[in-house]
């Protein structure tokens, strides 16, 4: 039986996935509750597993790094594949791990310098799991939309984009210091972020408020456990038949406006964009594709689906730009 949620709990969900660092006395005045109110419920939905950690999404792409992708149907072999997932996530390269069933059953995102560098990276992969791997495909990423999770509370929202406009900028080594903390604790204390690394707070403040203005850090962010909740992960991949920059941008409309659609993936991959949807259930999600599919018929050649088990994000103990 899914976890239930009342509206202010929902509400808390919602504004600490758009912004993890807002302060309790701002959230309070939000849900319109005490701060010691919001404070023991989000104790409680860290205690109860609805909350499953603080993080802070991370541009790698403003350091000079692209983003490749693999998606692989793996031979249905336990040990190799544990064998396979483990191998994978010792990569600090690796900076998306997921697991699913349908089109794809394996997909991994990684940042490079180069493309030479994913080539030898997907050749090591590929001959030490040939026994494993029976199918793959390529891609390499564009961008990713983005919008608030209004299925937890319905406002109205606007996509933000991720590795757009890729840059080769430098952080010094406290600034890499202050991103891994962040990483691990969107809602560490400044102070505190001084404190272990022998520095002030000042200084932590400006280089958080420098990466911040140069989109190295996007969001602070929360891990919901959504499957407690009832929801289910799904990925849909769309192929065009024509399409036209009119069209498209009709798309990214339409999918803004639809709370489910969390994300909107443009790539150079086999198909032409990416949606990952979050849904009640398997009916739910066929009924949001039929109105997507109904709509722009005109252009939507095939639809793929994968629903997804685990979802990892920078799995490594180390990161890519250590």
């Amino acid at each position: 039986m899914a976890y239930k949620l009342d509206n202010i709990d929902k509400r808390i969900l919602f504004e600490l996935d758009k912004n993890a660092r807002i302060p309790d006395t701002k959230l309070a005045k939000l849900v319109r509750k005490s701060k010691e109110s919001v404070r023991y419920r989000i104790k409680k939905l860290i205690e109860d597993k609805i909350i499953l950690g603080f993080t802070t999404w991370i541009d790698p792409t403003k350091l000079g790094y692209q983003t490749t992708k693999i998606y692989l149907n793996l031979s249905n072999i336990p040990e190799k594949k544990k064998a396979f997932i483990e191998y994978v996530k010792k990569d600090k390269r690796l900076f998306w791990l997921g697991i699913a069933e349908g089109s794809w059953n394996a997909g991994l995102t990684f940042f490079v310098k180069s493309n030479n560098e994913f080539f030898e990276l997907k050749n090591e992969i590929f001959s030490k799991f040939k026994d494993l791997i029976l199918d793959s495909k390529t891609a390499s990423l564009v961008s990713i939309h983005y919008h608030d999770k209004t299925f937890l509370y319905k406002t109205p929202t606007k996509y933000e984009t991720m590795f757009e406009n890729p840059e080769d900028k430098e952080l010094d080594e406290i600034s890499i210091k202050i991103l891994k903390l962040l990483f691990k604790n969107s809602r560490e204390n400044v102070a505190s972020i001084a404190y272990t690394n022998n520095t002030s707070v000042d200084i932590v403040r400006n280089r958080i408020k420098k990466m911040e203005q140069l989109g190295i850090i996007k969001r602070y962010t929360i891990a919901i456990n959504y499957e407690e909740l009832g929801y289910e992960f799904y990925k849909t991949f769309l192929y065009f038949k024509n399409i036209n920059n009119n069209d498209l941008r009709g798309l990214v409309i339409y999918c803004e406006n639809q709370e489910n659609i969390i994300h909107l993936v443009k790539q150079i991959s086999p198909w032409d964009i990416e949606l990952e949807i979050m849904c009640k259930s398997y009916k739910e999600y066929n009924e949001i594709i039929s109105k997507l599919t109904e709509k722009f018929s005109e252009i939507i050649n095939n639809v793929e689906t994968a629903i997804m088990g685990e979802d990892y994000v920078f799995p490594s103990n180390k990161m890519v730009f250590e």
